[in-house]
């Protein structure tokens, strides 16, 4: 029947059908356009896991390299800690400085120990020392503190003569220690 109809007739006729066959689906399928919405976000969604996926690959594969890098780090962090002691190592430091004072044959007049100032993963332990001995004497304290296994800054020393009979020096300064905090290590740790 469709063969006796013109060229353009038989054209109109399956556009009509055409027409009609979406007219049904869109009637019996009206959330037609909201599937392809969706299908389109979930197209969306598979690319982003996709290549969330190939970036866990990539981490992946340099999660020894990270291994590594942790391991240095973590062998860095025990030769700082090695170096600084810790709050509870403090009192020995305090001992050794005035065992050295005493051995060293220096008269302490004072020893103040000060408070703890935070700087970022270590605190500052400043000790204030007044004392008087003789200048080869002062020399050879210094020389043992340089020497000792943790770090000891001697600073803002003022040098003048004793009125002490048989000592030459008198001698101020300020003894800084570090002391490791491991209270900022536990709040940068993640």
């Amino acid at each position: 029947m469709l063969e006796k109809l013109p060229f353009y007739g038989q054209v109109l006729v399956f556009a009509g059908l055409a027409l009609g066959i979406v007219a049904i689906a869109y009637f019996f399928f009206p959330g037609l356009s909201t599937m392809k919405t969706e299908i389109t976000e979930m197209k969306d969604n598979l690319a982003e896991k996709e290549r969330e996926i190939t970036e866990g690959r990539a981490i992946e594969a340099r999660l020894p390299e990270f291994e590594r890098e942790i391991a240095s780090l973590q062998e860095k962090l025990g030769d700082v800690q090695q170096i600084l002691p810790t709050n509870r190592e403090a009192g020995d430091l305090l001992t050794f400085i005035k065992t050295t004072g005493d051995s060293s044959n220096l008269d302490l007049k004072s020893f103040a120990p000060g408070s703890l100032r935070p700087v970022e993963f270590y605190k500052e332990f400043p000790i204030e020392m007044n004392i008087t001995g003789s200048y080869h004497d002062l020399g050879l304290f210094l020389d043992r503190v340089s020497k000792y296994q943790r770090i000891i800054n001697v600073d803002n020393l003022r040098m003048s003569r004793s009125n002490d009979a048989g000592r030459s020096v008198q001698a101020s300064f300020t003894a800084t220690t570090f002391v490791y905090d491991e209270e900022a290590e536990g709040e940068g740790a993640p």
